[in-house]
């Protein structure tokens, strides 16, 4: 089992863990910053309020990458699965021009699409589903026996075989799409800086318990939020209203 297995088998109580990390963080740095050894040391006028900028703006620009990343993987994520959809429905118009010969291959492109649905258009999922492997193949067997048969057309059985491979195809580019920008070190720089910027904000007002409560409070509340919706947001799950209901639902229906 991966890092990204173990993730996914808990989804919102990792989004929960990964809000309460900079709380907590938050929580360590104040507890420091108004020890009194540490106010009778640490003289906080010394510092420039640029010191705090400079912590922060590669924080913000890091994470702001990071966002567009991740909402142009979800476009992506959407746009392969609308070209799924659609390459199943062709599928379907030519087995049913094909006509009973071809009624198998009707019935196991009904099932996959509904397979693929449950299991893997959601979010969540980490590697190719069993469930769907298994309609696949089924999918695939049905196709090669049409192809056996003298009965169906020529150009029929070739637009078979170039959609099974489509599908496979489109498959295969959702499992690279989530994988490819979910390493785990760009959560921990995330994190690094989020934390540093915490240092940075509670050096400016060691010994000032009235402005370190606000700063550090709105700030690590702000960072807690932004960080569990990133988190939230990082395993791609398709909203059904933008395929075409017509389609949709023909490939869906039993």
């Amino acid at each position: 089992m991966n890092w990204m297995q173990l993730i996914v088998g808990e989804y919102w109580v990792l989004v929960g863990l990964f809000a309460l990390v900079p709380l907590l963080t938050g929580a360590l740095v104040y507890w420091v910053a108004v020890l009194p050894r540490f106010v009778r040391w640490f003289e906080p006028k010394d510092l420039a309020t640029s010191y705090l900028g400079a912590l922060t703006l590669p924080f913000a620009l890091f994470l702001a990458f990071m966002m567009s990343d991740i909402w142009q993987r979800e476009t992506k994520f959407a746009l392969t699965v609308l070209q799924e959809v659609q390459r199943l429905d062709s599928l379907l118009d030519v087995a049913r021009i094909c006509g009973a010969p071809c009624q198998a291959v009707d019935d196991a492109v009904g099932a996959y699409a509904r397979s693929l649905s449950q299991n893997e258009w959601d979010e969540g999922w980490t590697h190719p589903q069993a469930a769907v492997s298994a309609r696949f193949e089924t999918l695939v067997a049905a196709i090669t026996e049409v192809e056996r048969r003298a009965d169906v057309a020529g150009h029929l059985r070739a637009a078979m075989l170039t959609g099974q491979g489509e599908l496979r195809r489109l498959r295969t580019d959702r499992y690279f799409i989530l994988h490819v920008d979910l390493a785990p070190h760009r959560w921990a720089v995330v994190l690094l800086l989020g934390v540093l910027s915490q240092i940075g904000l509670a050096a400016l007002h060691v010994g000032k318990r009235p402005q370190l409560i606000i700063g550090l409070a709105t700030f690590s509340i702000a960072f807690a939020v932004t960080l569990a919706y990133t988190v939230a947001l990082a395993w791609p799950t398709v909203d059904e209203n933008i395929i075409p209901r017509e389609e949709l639902t023909r490939v869906l229906a039993p």
